[in-house]
C-alpha cells in the first residue's frame, strides 16, 4: 500500500518533475556549453533552459542563480530575447524578482536581479541602477553594468544622466567610452547635440569613437556634416570610409549634403594610391621624427582597431608581428590598405530595420545574429530579425587617406614608431628591414 496521500503524491511528483528539469539543464553549466555571458548564438531552447534553471535555483543556490542571471541579461541586452518571449520571461520570474528587489541592496542577488529587470525596463530596478550610475565613488564595474542595462531599456532619463557624466572631468575615460557605445541604443536627435557639445573636451582616443557613433544614424550625421561645414569641426574628423557609408544612407537629404561637400566618394580601391606611397616614401626618408610621440599618435588613431605590443583594440590584425616585415610592406599596408584584403577582413555594412548603419568586421554570423567588431574595439550584436540589408565593402575597414587625417609631423612620428621592431622604450629596439636609418 502506498504510504503517500494523494496530495503528498502530487506534491512529490511536481517536485520530481522540477528536479528532472533541473538535471536536464545542468549540462548548460557543467557540460561544456555554459558561459557566464552569451558568446555564441543563444538558441531559443538554451534561453528557455536558463530561465527554467533560474526559476528553480534562485531561492536556493546563489552562485548558480548569478550565472543564470548574467546569461539572461546578455540575451536581453543583445536583443536576441525579444517580444513576445520576453513578456513570458517577465511573467515567469516577476514575482521572485520583485521580492528580491523589495528586500533591498543587502539581498545577495539584488544587483544581479536589478541588472536583468532594468534591462527590460522595470521601473523599480531602473531607479536603483540610476543611483549606482550617478555615484562617482561607486564601483566602476557596477556603474558600467548599470549603464548597459539602462541603455538596453532605452531608459528615458539616461540621456540626462550621461550628459552629466561626460562633462564631469572626474569621469574615467573607460566610462566615457562605454557611454558613447551606450548612446547607440537611442534614436533621439538629442544624441547628436550631446556628443557634438562634449566632443572638444573628449580625450583624443575617444574622439574617433564619437564620430563613429554620429555616422550610424542619419539624424545624427546631418548635424555632424553641418558642424564641419560651419568650421566647428575639421573635415578630417571623417575618414573616406565613413563618408562612403553616409552615401548609402536612405536619407536623401543626408546623401545630398555629403555629395555637396565631398562629391562622389570611391567605393573601390583607388589605383592612384601607388603615387601616394611614393610621395610618403620621400617624405619619410627626409624627415626627422620621434618614436615616443609616434606611440601617442598610434594610440589616438591606429589603436582604435589595431593592437601593438599588447596595447590597442583587437578589430583588425595585431601588428606587433603582422604587416611590418619591411618598410615597403609597411608603406603599402598603411597607404594602400585595400590593395589586398583577406577574406576575414572584408568589412560589412549592416543597415538595420530602424535605419541604423553599422560597419565592421564579422566576428560571428549565424541564423540568430551577426556580431561585428567595430572601430574602438566594441562588438556590436545585431539580431538577425533587425537586419534589413548587408553590404560587403570592396574597401578595407582601414581608411586609405591617413595622410589627410594627420598633421605632417604626426605622420612622421607615427612611422618612427612603426618602423621599430619593439617598443621605443626597449633598448633592443631596431629598425625593420629597409627603413631609413638615422631618423
Amino acid at each position: 500500500m502506498c504510504c503517500f496521500s494523494r496530495s503528498r503524491s502530487s506534491t512529490w511528483l511536481s517536485s520530481r518533475m522540477r528536479w528532472c528539469s533541473f538535471v536536464a539543464v545542468m549540462g548548460l553549466l557543467w557540460g561544456g556549453a555554459w558561459l557566464p555571458t552569451i558568446t555564441a548564438a543563444a538558441a531559443d531552447d538554451e534561453v528557455d533552459a536558463v530561465v527554467t534553471l533560474l526559476d528553480f535555483v534562485i531561492e536556493v543556490d546563489q552562485e548558480t542563480a548569478a550565472k543564470c542571471l548574467a546569461t539572461l541579461r546578455a540575451a536581453i541586452q543583445s536583443g536576441e530575447l525579444g517580444e513576445p518571449r520576453l513578456t513570458s520571461v517577465r511573467r515567469q520570474l516577476g514575482e521572485k524578482f520583485g521580492a528580491i528587489l523589495a528586500a533591498g541592496p543587502e539581498q545577495p542577488l539584488f544587483l544581479d536581479v536589478a541588472l536583468v529587470a532594468g534591462s527590460w525596463g522595470d521601473q523599480r530596478a531602473s531607479r536603483e541602477l540610476e543611483k549606482i550610475l550617478a555615484t562617482p565613488t561607486g564601483d566602476e564595474e557596477n556603474r558600467l553594468a548599470a549603464l548597459d542595462a539602462l541603455a538596453a531599456a532605452r531608459h528615458t532619463r539616461l540621456l540626462t544622466l550621461v550628459g552629466k557624466l561626460v562633462t564631469d572631468p572626474a569621469t574615467s575615460p573607460r566610462l566615457v567610452s562605454r557611454v558613447l557605445a551606450a548612446l547607440a541604443h537611442f534614436e533621439s536627435p538629442r544624441v547628436a547635440d550631446l556628443v557634438l557639445q562634449v566632443y572638444p573636451r573628449l580625450a583624443p582616443d575617444l574622439q574617433p569613437k564619437a564620430i563613429e557613433l554620429l555616422t550610424q544614424r542619419a539624424e545624427w550625421s546631418k548635424p555632424l556634416i553641418h558642424a564641419i561645414g560651419a568650421g566647428t569641426l575639421a573635415p578630417s574628423v571623417l575618414n573616406a570610409n565613413q563618408v562612403a557609408r553616409l552615401q548609402v544612407s536612405r536619407d536623401a537629404e543626408l546623401v545630398e549634403l555629403v555629395r555637396t561637400r565631398w562629391g562622389t566618394v570611391r567605393t573601390e580601391r583607388n589605383p592612384q594610391r601607388l603615387q601616394v606611397i611614393e610621395e610618403m616614401r620621400e617624405r619619410l626618408t627626409t624627415s626627422t621624427g620621434s618614436a615616443v610621440r609616434g606611440r601617442t599618435v598610434f594610440q589616438k588613431v591606429c589603436g582604435q582597431c589595431h593592437k601593438i605590443y599588447g596595447q590597442g583594440q583587437e578589430v583588425g590584425p595585431d601588428i606587433t608581428r603582422n604587416g611590418r616585415a619591411s618598410f615597403d610592406q609597411l608603406l603599402s599596408n598603411v597607404f594602400d590598405p585595400s590593395l589586398v584584403i583577406g577574406a576575414s577582413y572584408q568589412a560589412r555594412t549592416v543597415i538595420t530595420t530602424t535605419g541604423r548603419v553599422v560597419t565592421g568586421l564579422v566576428a560571428e554570423d549565424n541564423r540568430q545574429r551577426m556580431v561585428l567588431k567595430i572601430q574602438g574595439g566594441k562588438q556590436e550584436v545585431i539580431p538577425r530579425g533587425q537586419i534589413d540589408e548587408v553590404i560587403v565593402s570592396k574597401l578595407s575597414l582601414m581608411p586609405e587617406d591617413l595622410e589627410k587625417q594627420l598633421q605632417p609631423q604626426e605622420l612622421v612620428d607615427l612611422f618612427q614608431f612603426l618602423m621599430l621592431d619593439r617598443d621605443p622604450d626597449d633598448p633592443d629596439a631596431r629598425l625593420i628591414p629597409g627603413a631609413p636609418a638615422g631618423r
